[in-house]
């Protein structure tokens, strides 16, 4: 086998993270407000713009470093864009949870074939929530092996520690570890460690995913 280990990144890799407009939509949905097209586009077009504000810009290098930062980096925003409170709670309330973050159609049985063929698994993922608790909603716990969770650590990418704490956790070496994400800014940087790296193009809309190439790269296919 070309690797001992395969680290994924989560969302956008493994899971969906909807779009800016399907998020907004279903923030107004659960506070019962109509999600006009026109509205929606307005408020997307606020938050899109209150992300330059550089106090937000500042506040987004450590947003996923723990809950406490990135619920502040989100109420920073929010208030930026001009986002009422009642809103704010319920685009915050979506965040993280298992229902509004799918797993593609593709990701299970290609974890399932990388572990059954003898390949550690790992998820290496700049977030604020366990991810485990995903995991076992998903049916993809058995397939993990271990967690590098930003959060938890105190770091996120490009930090190098990220993905130090996943190799010692997998007990791997970096060349023998394949990288897969879907950032070449974030996910890329596990390069300069010596992992070789996936980057798969983020997709635009729920489908299969393409993991079909991780499994070409482990020379499963």
């Amino acid at each position: 086998m070309p690797y001992d280990a395969v680290l994924f990144d989560w969302m956008l890799t493994l899971a969906h993270y909807p779009s800016p407009a399907d998020h907004v939509a279903a923030g107004l949905a659960l506070v019962g407000r109509p999600a006009v097209p026109a509205v929606v586009a307005d408020l997307v077009a606020r938050l899109d713009a209150a992300r330059h504000d550089p106090d937000v810009i500042a506040a987004a290098q450590v947003e996923d470093t723990s809950a406490v930062r990135h619920r502040a980096y989100e109420d920073l925003l929010h208030a930026r864009a001009g986002v009422d409170r009642d809103l704010s709670t319920a685009l915050y309330d979506l965040l993280g949870t298992p229902g509004f973050h799918p797993p593609y159609p593709d990701s299970a049985d290609v974890l399932r074939r990388l572990h059954d063929a003898g390949h550690r698994v790992g998820v290496a993922s700049d977030i604020h929530v366990d991810l485990r608790v995903h995991a076992r909603a998903f049916g993809f716990a058995p397939y993990v092996d271990a967690w590098s969770l930003s959060f938890e650590i105190g770091v996120q990418k490009p930090d190098r520690a990220i993905f130090e704490h996943a190799l010692a956790q997998l007990g791997t070496a970096p060349e023998r570890t394949l990288m897969v994400g879907d950032r070449a800014s974030h996910d890329g940087a596990a390069a300069a460690l010596g992992l070789p790296c996936l980057i798969l193009p983020a997709p635009a809309e729920f489908g299969p995913r393409g993991l079909e190439r991780v499994l070409h790269a482990a020379g499963l296919r």
